[in-house]
């Protein structure tokens, strides 16, 4: 099962947060849950993080874009 089915098929949980890294090109490379959220915006680096609903309108934007 990939994530956008999992996203699709189960409902949102409050409060997860995801990071999403992406190269040069503006592709994805990699998406990770983040288990603390109040802990992770105190790092220096923090990236930005988007809920459920969000990534899975990133997801789908991307899957699109691919399969042009």
């Amino acid at each position: 099962m990939t994530l956008i089915n999992d996203l699709k098929k189960n409902r949102t949980v409050r409060g997860r947060r995801w990071v999403v890294k992406r190269n040069n090109d503006n592709g994805i490379i990699e998406v990770k849950m983040i288990y603390d959220p109040e802990n992770y915006k105190t790092f220096k680096n923090a990236k930005l993080m988007v809920g459920d609903k969000k990534l899975l309108e990133i997801l789908i934007k991307e899957k699109e874009k691919n399969e042009i």
